[in-house]
């Protein structure tokens, strides 16, 4: 008995002693928030104080000393974050997760990101404040690359740290870009529904050619650009550390409208989730300057903004600033295309792709005079391949957008801001603003070509003729804009802007729901608004587009006999009728027009796409724009399955759909659909890099949680196209509401938390929060800081 009371004894302190050891080795990773540190990189001290969020109230002297307090602060938090995105960009993950992301790194390696870093920042006065600033918050991060602790990431990985540069930076602007082009997947697809469907299945849809119609892509080439639609879209769904860019609210109210007098600001970018989040907080002041930012990994860009003169917000202006172009090639030498009357020699570089646990990969990158050769990315498709060539505004070593951005920061009013966004090239964003002399204001900033009439961008252009060649490009002033319209408010929610005397914009914009559901809730009152009223604004569920697509439906199946083939399709017919068009966690008809809306989707399209084609359209804003076309058409080519020998009808589809839906429903959820609420097949989780395996998942992930909302909501918790159970993937990646009648007090919430490390209490600490639509205060008032700050950093040159 002894003997065992030793042993037991002996484990017990073997077990507290590795438990010991595991919680220092995890607590020394922990950011230092309190003390004093010497960075030699500083000119001055820099005090900081830290609120019970973890949010830096950053004083320095300089701005200069800011930034580079910054970097050192933002990398701390969350230099493994910095690092994916890095390698994302620059197409170097097989390096570091193996020969799965070859695929990925082909892509990014094809687009040039890596090279155009470097090449666009030799065309820049690295002497102009905007990169003084930008090279003080990468001096930052290299500090802390080199003397703080190794997140523990980097140790499961078995990778190093490595330092940074403004080139990364420049990099990682065009994956931000790049998750903006719907291009990528949208053209492709819309050309082979031309070129092999017809234009009765474009005319189905709400498209329509334009004169005559052009020369069909070959066989091969249409194999090869599904397959790179299909390629991108996997990206978007398997691999996206920090998200893609898919929509965004943001709104302003003048003062007349308000109860304080004073303009309303409110704003919430939607994004895919990620873990840690998407955006890092950081409040800078120095004797000149003063901000509340948001700000990307990596990034020393400010991309949303508050202090006491001006708040703005972006959306996606969702213009189509990238165009695909079908070389041809030279029968006797692929590396040749016809361009400007001659066989042109395409510029080719070799990229070497290091994959882990894998020999290397060997990538040959083309680039004709329209740019880099798409096809090369994904593998050879047959014999029959044109080679097509990418057109994108991210390309313009003019687009400036660091000193766009810097100057947003430090506008006073509304028209320095307009000077500043007239800078930015691409990517294409709209931004929504407001001051404290009583301004509201939105401009669209971005490349929009002009195209020639006959020129439709939807589709693959044709790059030898020459005659779907540029005209040249709208100067930023006929761009859409406007400042204090007569109404008193402004909303952009992705929507198509309306024409301003230059035309329509072409783009891929979302459908319209979320701008008219916003903008009719501002019309239910003059005047009067509060900030507590814009927050039931951005919590908003109700769906008019749903609404509408269900109507249509109804009308059609309540004629039939499907319904009625059980109990459980009765009563869920009834209660789909009385829908309100919410999605809030106890709703029953979401849960019910959601799957119903998916199976639709797949029984019309997907016969014609193919699985290939099928899968990116889905990630695309097609079938949402068209389908609400589609099932008010009795007769459309599309109700045929060309899979059958029977013409299907509308009827057929219809009800095929409905029973599909009742048979799944009642295999995850049960036979009862009073039992159906939404909060059991809508939740949301966030991953992070690491957590996508397990057992890391319970290490890194946060969630998961019941969730209100939908796609294309105001409260924008959006998920893939899919039947029942659907994991929540994107949403608000802030949600924030300013009243300049007291802009310290503005609001804001973060969908986890702001560090970056698993082990920080402030990991996750807003996530309970914002998933209940709570909001927590953005302070800027030094005093109220002082009262609330948790701990103080002192940063000292050395």
């Amino acid at each position: 008995m002894k003997v065992l009371k030793r042993v037991l004894v002996s484990l017990l302190v073997v077990i507290l002693v590795v438990a010991g050891a595991g919680y220092f080795f995890l607590d020394s990773k922990q950011p230092n928030r309190s003390g004093d540190l010497d960075l030699p990189g500083l000119a001055n001290q820099v005090t900081v104080h830290f609120d019970p969020w973890a949010i830096p109230h950053i004083y320095a002297e300089t701005e200069k000393d800011a930034y580079y307090a910054l970097g050192y602060l933002h990398a701390q938090e969350r230099l493994f974050h910095m690092e994916i995105l890095r390698r994302l960009a620059k197409g170097q993950l097989a390096e570091i997760l193996g020969p799965k992301l070859v695929s990925t790194d082909k892509l990014f390696r094809t687009l040039r990101l890596k090279q155009f870093g470097k090449e666009y920042m030799q065309h820049q006065n690295l002497k102009a404040p905007e990169w003084v600033t930008a090279k003080a918050y990468i001096d930052g991060i290299n500090q802390f690359v080199k003397t703080g602790a190794t997140p523990v990431e980097f140790t499961i990985l078995g990778i190093p740290k490595t330092e940074y540069t403004l080139a990364d930076t420049a990099s990682l602007a065009g994956y931000m870009s790049y998750s903006f082009a719907a291009g990528f997947k949208t053209d492709p697809i819309l050309t082979f529904v031309r070129d092999q469907l017809g234009n009765n299945y474009l005319k189905d849809m709400g498209y329509r050619l334009a004169g005559k119609p052009p020369l069909k892509l070959l066989a091969g080439t249409q194999r090869s650009m599904g397959a790179l639609a299909g390629l991108v879209a996997d990206v978007e769904a398997t691999y996206s550390p920090v998200g893609f860019f898919e929509g965004s609210n943001a709104w302003v109210v003048s003062g007349s409208k308000t109860r304080s007098g004073k303009p309303i600001f409110a704003g919430d970018p939607h994004i895919a989730f990620s873990c840690p989040s998407v955006w890092y907080e950081a409040h800078i002041v120095t004797p000149g300057f003063e901000l509340y930012g948001h700000y990307l990994s990596g990034s020393p860009l400010a991309l949303l903004g508050v202090n006491r003169n001006i708040a703005w917000s972006l959306t996606m202006f969702q213009n189509d600033d990238v165009d695909m172009f079908r070389e041809t090639a030279n029968p006797k030498n692929p590396d040749q295309v016809w361009s400007d009357g001659n066989w042109v020699d395409l510029e080719i570089e070799t990229e070497t792709i290091k994959v882990k646990g894998a020999a290397d990969v060997q990538l040959t990158v083309r680039r004709s005079k329209h740019g880099p050769i798409l096809n090369d990315a994904v593998d050879a498709m047959g014999d029959e391949k044109e080679p097509v060539a990418l057109w994108w505004a991210f390309y313009d070593f003019n687009n400036e957008m660091g000193r766009g951005c810097y100057k947003l920061a430090h506008a006073r009013d509304a028209f320095e801001a307009r000077d500043a966004v007239g800078l930015i090239k691409a990517p294409g964003l709209n931004f929504v603003l407001a001051d404290a002399k009583g301004n509201i204001a939105w401009w669209a900033a971005g490349t929009v070509p002009i195209r020639p009439a006959h020129v439709d961008s939807n589709f693959i252009l044709d790059g030898a003729s020459g005659k779907d060649e540029y005209l040249g490009m709208v100067p930023f002033d006929k761009n859409p804009q406007m400042i204090n319209p007569a109404s008193g408010m402004i909303v952009s929610a992705n929507h198509q802007p309306q024409d301003f005397g230059t035309g329509v914009v072409p783009g891929y914009y979302n459908i319209d729901n979320r701008a008219k559901r916003i903008e009719h809730l501002l019309e239910q009152k003059e005047t009067g608004w509060t900030a507590e009223d814009m927050t039931a604004i951005q919590l908003d569920t109700r769906s008019n587009f749903s609404l509408g697509i269900r109507n249509d439906v109804v009308r059609v199946l309540e004629t039939m006999d499907v319904v009625k083939k059980n109990e459980t399709s009765v009563r869920a017919f009834e209660l789909f009728k009385q829908w309100d068009g919410d999605h809030r966690l106890e709703s029953i008809g979401p849960t019910i027009f959601h799957t119903l809306h998916y199976n639709l989707i797949e029984m019309i399209y997907k016969d014609e796409l193919g699985e290939v084609r099928f899968k990116p359209f889905l990630r695309t804003r097609l079938p949402d724009r068209s389908i609400e076309k589609i099932v008010k058409l009795d007769q459309s080519v599309w109700w045929d399955d060309i899979k059958t020998e029977k013409k299907e009808t509308r009827k057929d589809i219809l009800g095929a759909a409905w029973v599909k839906t009742m048979a799944h429903l009642q295999a995850i959820v049960g036979p009862d659909p009073t039992a159906w609420q939404w909060e059991k097949v809508h939740t949301v989780a966030y991953v992070h890099a690491i957590g996508r395996k397990k057992p890391f998942d319970k290490i890194f992930n946060i969630g998961p949680f019941k969730a209100e909302g939908s796609r294309d909501v105001p409260n924008y918790l959006g998920f893939a196209l899919s039947a029942a159970p659907h994991q929540v993937t994107i949403g608000p990646s802030t949600r924030r509401i300013v009243d300049f009648a007291e802009p310290e007090h503005s609001l804001g919430i973060n969908p986890t938390g702001q560090s970056g490390y698993f082990f920080n209490h402030n990991y996750d600490d807003q996530a309970g929060m914002y998933i209940d639509g709570r909001y927590r205060r953005q302070l800027i008032d030094q005093k109220e800081i002082e009262a609330a700050k948790v701990s103080t950093l002192t940063l000292n040159p050395s």
